[in-house]
């Protein structure tokens, strides 16, 4: 027989379990919200120690806090001692109060430099870049750090970037001492980057679709080591830490409105760099009437072991549109040489922007400037090599052989000769245009551009020198 529950029972029953989850919900609900609130507070308190003003990290959400975060762990790798003696003083021995200065410090530094301070990881993440990037390009020191350098420079840039920030292991043992764990050694990085601009035109210079040229100089940073599984002594592991570089913007203006200090003077050249105009200035810093170089190619006056240098800048120039030379020795008219530094841009055709020919403003070192370059060199060069050559040895043959790149050699006849080919004559400005050239580079550039009889200016033929500089044109 069955029993038949009264109906208020099973309504009490059903308000009770209705409670019942309801209560459980609520619950819940008080808990996720406490661990949000706890997650918040912990968040805040993670943004407060970044080394960034309290005004940007009280802006920063979750991903961007990860973010920062775990750059500025990955910095330490490289800087585990912090600021330390390199800001010229010791922190752990600072009276209350001279923290602030220091910063401040640091702070007026970065300004003064003109440019901006970055580190790249291995990986190409932005470890660390200073707030000084956004005034070259606009774009802000929390959107870069944490993110992918590859992102923000040209696409034909890449590749560059990829192998500046490779590190090959060593295939032979290390000078390596037992009672010394670890070291860190610098490599010496040089290059010019194509970076996304967003300023605007009228205070982002010289753009090309977006992007800038950027003048990078710093050192690849490795960190060497005892290899644990060798018990050879003399074996070690090379970890990359990553690059510490600097980046300078060229050219802050048209290159047409640059005002010309007394040390400067300016050139217009074809795009194999023969001189078609100079300013007057170059006679008083070189000796030269600016009629005795025009028809000549720059490559004539530039001293033998800097030429692989200039060459190296100007394919650089062609692909990417500006480019900054090393300090090289320029010949002048009574014999010696001043040391001499170009910053080249190439100028477009309004009508067609194609490229139309270069102008470079060069930088002419004071006497004394020069003889200190011309001493390290000297010493640098005796320590180097066992037959020692004199400066003057230098300056009075205008070429030495043992300055020169190990595939050429210099004669007393004023030629190039290699060790397999005719001589090309070196002070013949027709060498550079008759198709016979010291490397492949000029052939490059000469089976690109084609010579107009009439006024030998140089005509484009196809849009691009190399697959890198379509987007330059």
């Amino acid at each position: 027989m069955k029993v038949l529950r009264k109906p208020c029972a099973d309504a009490n029953q059903n308000i009770l379990g209705l409670s019942t989850r309801c209560a459980m919900k609520e619950k819940s609900k008080n808990a996720a919200r406490s661990r949000r609130e706890k997650e918040n507070v912990e968040f805040l308190e993670l943004a407060k120690l970044l080394p960034l003003p309290s005004a940007i990290t009280s802006q920063l959400d979750k991903a961007s806090i990860i973010r920062l975060t775990t750059s500025y762990l990955k910095m330490r790798q490289i800087f585990p001692e912090g600021l330390g003696t390199a800001w010229g003083t010791d922190r752990n021995h600072q009276p209350n109060g001279r923290t602030g200065n220091i910063k401040e410090l640091g702070s007026h530094l970065l300004q003064t430099l003109d440019g901006f301070i970055f580190v790249v990881a291995p990986d190409g993440k932005i470890t660390y870049i200073s707030e000084t990037a956004s005034v070259h390009l606009g774009l802000s020191q929390v959107e870069l750090t944490g993110n992918s350098i590859y992102e923000y420079i040209h696409a034909y840039d890449q590749e560059e970037m990829a192998s500046i920030l490779a590190l090959q292991q060593p295939h032979h043992p290390l000078a390596y001492s037992q009672q010394q764990r670890s070291y860190v050694v610098d490599m010496e990085r040089n290059f010019f980057l194509r970076m996304r601009c967003v300023l605007a035109k009228r205070n982002a210079g010289l753009t090309s679709s977006g992007y800038k040229v950027i003048h990078c100089s710093g050192y690849l940073k490795a960190r060497v080591f005892p290899h644990e599984s060798l018990n050879t002594p003399g074996y070690c592991c090379v970890q990359n830490l990553g690059l510490v570089a600097v980046g300078h913007s060229l050219s802050p203006s048209a290159a047409t409105e640059v005002k010309l200090q007394q040390n400067m003077f300016m050139f217009r050249a074809s795009l194999d760099m023969k001189l078609i105009f100079l300013d007057a200035k170059v006679s008083q810093l070189t000796g030269y009437e600016p009629q005795d170089l025009i028809e000549n190619t720059l490559y004539q006056y530039i001293h033998a072991s800097d030429v692989v240098h200039v060459r190296q800048t100007h394919q650089t120039l062609l692909q990417k549109g500006q480019a900054t030379t090393m300090y090289y020795r320029f010949l002048t008219k009574a014999g010696g040489w001043r040391w001499v530094q170009s910053h080249a841009t190439i100028v477009h055709n309004t009508r067609s922007s194609r490229p139309h020919c270069i102008v470079s403003v060069n930088y002419v070192l004071s006497i004394e400037p020069c003889k200190e370059i011309d001493n390290f060199l000297k010493f640098h060069h005796t320590l180097e090599s066992s037959e020692s050559t004199t400066i003057a040895e230098l300056n009075g043959s205008g070429n030495d052989d043992s300055f020169l790149p190990n595939d050429l050699c210099y004669d007393q006849s004023s030629q190039f000769t290699t060790q397999t080919q005719l001589s090309y004559p070196f002070e013949d400005a027709q060498s550079f245009t008759s198709g016979e050239f010291l490397d492949p580079f000029y052939e490059q550039l000469y089976s690109t551009y084609e010579t107009h009889p009439p006024d030998r200016d140089l005509i484009l033929r196809s849009c691009s020198v190399s697959t890198s500089g379509s987007d330059t044109t």
